[in-house]
């Protein structure tokens, strides 16, 4: 387990930061060989190819503010070679660097390792419709066991749909984006049991 006090969903800042998206050229390729990148906890390691994405661009809607940490389609961050050793040293082995391509530069996307068992099911409070959990708001009250959290730099947790999360521990995400004073996030606090 590691030592920390807090544990928050972690999200992009969309309304105010740009997202990132694979380029056209990258998304004909991926239909073509029927290899849609997907982030499921496994490691990608040498199967991985640099992808080549662009800042997404809707009219009328796309922020002007560029983030140091980019939101990658609905489930993945990104962050900038700059950023590298320190998410590297922080994040440890949580978390795999997979390198993108944005126009000439260096980017890296953060593929979260495993999914961990950790939603306290007494204490959590599910949002119902029809019988069944709400897809769009999965819970009125989440409630994380902190005694099953093993890797809290950065993780996701089993049954919480596109949630990321991650602890106030020292090196973790929360730490370093607010050590580096970086943007593009957002940190909501969870409730622990």
């Amino acid at each position: 387990m590691s030592d920390f006090n807090k544990v928050y969903a972690v999200g992009v800042n969309a309304g105010e930061y740009q997202l990132l998206q694979e380029t056209m050229f990258e998304q004909s390729v991926q239909m073509t060989e029927n290899d849609l990148y997907t982030f499921d906890g496994k490691p990608k390691g040498d199967a991985w190819r640099p992808v080549s994405v662009d800042w997404l661009v809707v009219e009328g809607e796309t922020p002007e503010k560029r983030p140091d940490i980019a939101g990658w389609g609905a489930m993945a961050f990104a962050i900038p070679e700059r950023l590298k050793s320190a998410f590297e040293e922080g994040l440890g082995e949580c978390v795999e660097l997979l390198p993108l391509e944005l126009n000439g530069e260096t980017w890296y996307a953060l593929n979260i390792l495993g999914v961990q068992d950790v939603i306290d099911p007494e204490k959590t409070e599910y949002n119902m419709k029809n019988g069944r959990v709400n897809r769009v708001r999965r819970f009125k009250k989440l409630v994380l066991d902190k005694e099953k959290i093993v890797c809290g730099t950065l993780f996701k947790a089993k049954g919480s749909g596109i949630f990321t999360f991650c602890t106030d521990e020292k090196g973790g995400l929360h730490e370093l984006y607010h050590r580096l004073n970086l943007e593009g996030l957002e940190f909501r606090e969870v409730n622990l049991s």
